[in-house]
């Protein structure tokens, strides 16, 4: 009966021992350098609001934080790769809405939003049409007659079945044009493709990724998506002040695997609220025309939602 008594009890502690590490790794946590993945090029929209968060970040958690870029699956490769990795917040998302929400709303990717737990919004981003110097055209005007006499000759990049491509093949339903599409993985690479004369328009994901082309003189931008005129360009029209009644907002922030302990995923939502807050992060985020929109784990949770019932199905 003792023997059995002493194996019960060493059972138990051996059931126990995981919990205890569990709890004592998110005490002291973070004890090392955090990983963000990012699944989008180096250089596009995601890649520079995420870089520019680590880099203020690691301030405020206390620890290094490194930013990997996992391309491939149109996203949903890098956001695999979190789910897989230990559910200790040593890996967590820089995850956006083509990712996180519109993929796995339209094909099976092997994981749904929920999936996650969000840790907060950093950006709700505005989406921007830019085209090259050499095209016949310059705005969205110029452009609706050059494809209007050439049908499918104006070309676009952009990713494919992610939300720029959605909204530049809604401009051009709307304005009863056929545009063509090259596929390209991200704003870093349709802007090579711009600049190059590879294709007529790149669709980016952010304001962000055009802006300095633009202010440089080599781009010609078209129109933005958002409700309101963006700060970084403040001469470039909504496409509802073009006559196209349209607002599709992309958003950026973090999230990790669910199972992650809650201490854990408190520490890293305080330390993204005070990087949010920083006025540093805010001028820096300012220059480089991110317009950041935080919001908390659970609010940021609801757009997960929102999208989901936006995008699941259609």
């Amino acid at each position: 009966m003792k023997k059995f008594a002493r194996h019960l009890a060493l059972a138990a502690l051996a059931l126990a021992a995981p919990l205890a590490v569990t709890a004592a790794s998110a005490a002291g946590y973070p004890a090392k350098p955090v990983t963000f993945v990012v699944p989008w090029p180096a250089g596009g929209s995601t890649d520079i609001t995420g870089r520019m968060t680590a880099s203020y970040m690691s301030n405020h958690l206390g620890q290094a934080i490194a930013v990997v870029n996992r391309v491939g699956g149109v996203g949903t490769i890098a956001t695999r790769s979190v789910l897989d990795a230990p559910k200790d917040g040593y890996t967590v998302l820089v995850t956006t809405v083509g990712n996180h929400v519109l993929q796995p709303a339209v094909r099976d990717v092997g994981f749904l939003p929920r999936d996650f737990i969000p840790i907060g919004q950093i950006s709700a981003r505005t989406m921007l049409v830019v085209s090259g110097k050499q095209q016949p055209y310059s705005d969205a005007k110029s452009l609706v007659a050059y494809a209007k006499a050439n049908p499918g000759k104006a070309t676009f990049a952009s990713p494919s079945k992610v939300l720029p491509w959605r909204a530049v093949m809604k401009f051009a339903k709307a304005a009863g044009i056929k545009l063509k599409h090259i596929p390209a993985k991200g704003d870093a690479k349709s802007l090579p493709m711009v600049l190059g004369g590879h294709v007529g328009m790149a669709s980016l994901g952010d304001v962000s990724a055009g802006v300095s082309h633009i202010k440089a003189g080599t781009m010609n931008a078209i129109g933005v998506f958002s409700a309101e005129r963006h700060h970084a360009l403040p001469d470039t029209p909504t496409m509802k002040e073009l006559g196209f009644d349209m607002v599709l907002v992309p958003w950026t922030g973090l999230a990790v695997a669910k199972g992650t302990p809650p201490e854990i995923i408190k520490k890293l939502s305080e330390a993204l609220k005070k990087t949010t807050e920083d006025k540093a992060f805010l001028k820096f985020a300012k220059n480089s025309g991110t317009s950041v929109n935080y919001l908390d784990g659970p609010a940021f949770g609801k757009i997960w939602d929102r999208d989901w019932n936006t995008y699941h199905g259609k």
